[in-house]
Parts: C-alpha cells; structure tokens; sequence
C-alpha cells in the first residue's frame, strides 16, 4: 500500500522527495482529499496519470470525499466516482470508494508500506502482513 492525501502525494512528485516510480509497481494506491475543488481532484489524478503511475498500481481506494467544492452538485457536476473512473479511463484495476480513513469517518489506519488484497467485488482490503512488528532494543551494556 502506498498513498496518502491526493494533492500532498502529487506535489511531493514535483520535488526531490519524489517516490521512485517503481515502488507504485503492483501497489494499491490509496488516496483522498479534504477541502478544495472536484476540478483539482480531476487534476491530480490527471498528474499521476500522465506521470505514468496509474499504469503501475493494482488498485485504488478511495477515502470518503471532505468538503469537496463541485461534487455532486444539482448543477451536474460529476461525481467523485465519475472523475476517477474517468481518468482510469479504460485501466481494468479494482477500485475501492468511500473507505473510511483520512479525515472522513473513523479514520482507519491505513499502513503504507504493507502487502494487501484488494477485492472491489467483496468490497473487501485485507492486510497480508502485519503492520506492526515486535521490535527488540538492546541497551549499551546489552
């Protein structure tokens, strides 16, 4: 799992903090956002499209959107669900929506860095491994 708030993810991949493209390789993509416009968000996805990192992951979860100006307006603005498939065009990835983490909801923890299985189906993200680990400290004398 790697990701975060979509905006910061996108920004950190103009700076020399950028991720290493090759870690998206086969990685569940979780995102979301809170305050801004739909229009942004369209952008975002949009960067991370043209950076080529949606041809890399296996998945995406989608945190519940926060005030987010534009969507689902009586106007006809797209839905949050529209602009991502949208983007993802025609990607044949699982896509997880309105997962209760970040700053909407509960805010399950989401551990980057561990292996999951994403089923869209079951609507289901399952750890493969723990995200916390025993860790041993030895003093100076030990």
């Amino acid at each position: 799992m790697i990701g975060g708030v979509i905006n910061r993810i996108v920004l950190a991949q103009a700076t020399l903090y950028a991720l290493p493209p090759e870690w998206f390789d086969g990685a569940v993509l979780f995102w979301e956002e809170s305050g801004g416009q739909a229009a942004y968000v369209w952008s975002y996805l949009q960067v991370l499209r043209h950076a080529g990192i949606l041809d890399r992951i296996s998945g995406m979860v989608v945190g519940i959107p926060e005030a987010i100006d534009g969507l689902d307006s009586p106007d006809g603005a797209p839905t949050l669900r529209e602009i991502v498939l949208d983007v993802l065009g025609d990607r044949d990835i699982p896509v997880l929506g309105n997962v209760e983490f970040g700053h909407a909801g509960p805010n399950l923890p989401m551990p980057v860095g561990i292996r999951v299985a994403l089923d869209a189906q079951q609507r289901t993200l399952s750890l493969l491994e723990p995200a916390v680990r025993p860790v041993t400290v030895t003093g100076p004398g030990g």
